[in-house]
């Protein structure tokens, strides 16, 4: 149970965060989360003036009050941008997410990125549910709540490191999207918007020992990981020692360096959570591309291989 010293220490920190943005933040890069964020059809969701609480518990954080800085300090940026989408709209039973993120440096300083993370949940429960009732007799039919109701959502986030906050949002926006606005989008070689789920390419996938939570935040619960951890994992493998490297000043239409595509429960009887990510922006001579997929059932141990697949020259 959170005390009231420890929400009041949760928000002032955060509301602090806030304001030092302002004398930390490169005007150019600010100028680069305004444009990201705020892009046709997102209305702007104010961080700054959000009240923590529901997100700052000890169910999501057990560690929180222990240290001095927030308890997702240290969180990578797409995860903990994963992590406040959630918390504002709540959880899907069925659902595919589409996380991209880019990383770039000011050209004015080198060492400082920004990043860009845009994270499009479908909800796939009409889908789950009209292949799960098919040749049921309608008198049979479970209502659309108990496979999930709610939006397709986009959400555009624009984050730095500011004051011992690894990602701090900097600017945010959110989008609701119809049917058909998603009835074209790629996650990874499928259609988001369908049930079954990309594979990635054939290869010589090597399994990896799956990582731990970078930090300690409710990464698995009897349903299965939380979307936050597969992204989580998925980062550490593809990342590695290049996590923290900029990609160079932000280009508008260049596609962005990861892509990942986590699907909850999207087909079948079983729990299973899934999960492909691609880094298409590797430092090294011999590799292109790395790949990598996980898949976990329930809070059971899951399993995590990547594809290393070699630089064409």
């Amino acid at each position: 149970m959170d005390t009231p010293i420890q929400n009041t220490k949760a928000l002032t920190l955060a509301i602090l965060g806030g304001a030092l943005v302002m004398m930390t933040l490169p005007a150019c890069a600010a100028e680069s989360a305004a444009d990201f964020a705020r892009a046709p059809g997102y209305v702007e969701v104010d961080f700054d003036n959000l009240q923590w609480d529901d997100y700052y518990t000890a169910e999501r954080f057990p560690s929180q009050g222990d240290s001095v800085f927030m308890p997702d300090a240290y969180l990578i940026a797409p995860v903990r941008a994963v992590l406040l989408m959630e918390n504002h709209e709540g959880t899907l039973p069925h659902a595919r997410y589409r996380v991209t993120y880019d990383m770039h440096s000011d050209a004015e300083v080198q060492d400082e990125g920004t990043s860009e993370i845009e994270i499009t949940r479908i909800n796939l429960g009409p889908a789950f549910r009209e292949q799960a009732l098919e040749g049921v007799p309608v008198e049979n039919h479970a209502p659309p709540e108990a496979f999930g109701v709610g939006p397709h959502v986009s959400w555009r986030f624009q984050m730095a490191p500011i004051q011992g906050m690894t990602a701090h949002v900097v600017k945010a926006g959110r989008k609701e999207l119809s049917d058909a606005d998603v009835a074209g989008l790629d996650c990874l070689g499928m259609p988001c918007a369908q049930l079954e789920s990309a594979e990635g390419p054939a290869g010589n996938w090597v399994e990896q020992a799956p990582p731990a939570p970078s930090v300690d935040y409710r990464a698995v619960t009897a349903e299965g990981p939380d979307p936050a951890y597969v992204v989580d994992q998925m980062l550490a493998v593809m990342l590695g020692e290049d996590g923290a490297q900029p990609t160079g000043p932000a280009v508008p239409g260049r596609d962005p360096r990861i892509t990942m595509v986590v699907s909850v429960n999207a087909g079948g009887q079983d729990v299973m959570t899934t999960g492909l990510g691609r880094n298409s922006v590797v430092y090294d001579d011999a590799i292109g591309t790395v790949w990598v997929r996980s898949w976990q059932q329930g809070d059971t141990p899951g399993e995590v291989s990547e594809l290393q697949v070699a630089r064409q020259r």
